[in-house]
């Protein structure tokens, strides 16, 4: 998915491109059906151990190793597989389990709201859509699992194309009903940003800087330096750009900006 997260002068946003992709089969193996829970169990403990790669091939080996049509059992090593694929960043093949979970297991829309993103992620922004529509339909609640995710992608999607309004409703509505994180209101500042409504922008990089999970997003001071500096307050955006840096001393481009803010 290409994620718009951050400000990038001249083009104002970094996109990001993070594809991978394997399918996977649910034929069923001719292993010994007594093994199938070891081969779980051995899969979530390298899950929880950050093992992505050896907790997929032993959630394989169990679903190998049942020796009944897709039950339970299948379903619940299912659900720990495409949770392995997502962590380690293989969209396409995370995106395919949810779809079989949805087809054995119905439609639920913590299974849509999974596919959602990891559609996002490898660039289906249609299907992106399509699945958050379609879990918001079902999720009469609004509390489903991955909703909130399901939310932001959906929502960089429809940036993506090119509908920031539509976009900014829909972080509005999410924010009504009580999702608040720093990446929610990093987007909504992205949003004002593009409407070159710099001082709101402004705003809401600093409401997501006060949340408690602001340090995974460190583009938000980035960001609000460049509306700061977009609204002509330079000694500010160098202050906010020469903080950004010190902890982001790779960021090449950042650096650069920092030289330009330091001239003016």
């Amino acid at each position: 998915m290409k994620t718009c997260s951050r400000v990038k002068i001249g083009s104002r946003l970094k996109l990001l491109v993070l594809t991978a992709g394997v399918c996977m089969s649910l034929t069923v193996g001719c292993g010994k059906s007594e093994n199938k829970y070891t081969y779980r169990d051995a899969g979530i403990e390298a899950l929880n151990a950050g093992d992505y790669e050896s907790a997929i091939a032993s959630f394989d080996e169990a679903i190998n190793a049942s020796n009944a049509l897709v039950g339970a059992f299948d379903i619940d090593v299912l659900k720990y597989r495409a949770e392995a694929e997502y962590r380690a960043a293989d969209y396409q093949a995370a995106s395919d389990t949810y779809g079989i979970l949805i087809q054995v297991d119905k439609e639920r829309p913590e299974y849509l709201n999974m596919r959602c993103v990891s559609k996002a992620q490898t660039g289906d922004l249609s299907g992106a859509l399509d699945d958050y529509k379609r879990a918001a339909e079902l999720d009469t609640e609004k509390n489903a699992p991955g909703r909130a995710e399901a939310i932001l992608a959906a929502g960089a999607a429809l940036e993506n194309q090119g509908a920031s309004a539509e976009a900014m409703t829909l972080y509005e509505s999410a924010q009504a009903e009580g999702i608040e994180n720093a990446e929610l209101f990093n987007r909504m500042g992205l949003c004002k940003f593009g409407e070159k409504d710099y001082e709101t922008a402004i705003t809401y990089f600093a409401q997501g800087l006060l949340k408690p999970d602001a340090a995974s997003v460190p583009d938000l001071i980035y960001n609000q330096a460049v509306a700061y500096e977009y609204k002509g307050d330079f000694d500010k955006a160098r202050e906010l750009m020469e903080q950004y840096v010190a902890g982001n001393s790779s960021d090449e481009e950042a650096a650069r900006e920092l030289e330009f803010l330091k001239s003016r």
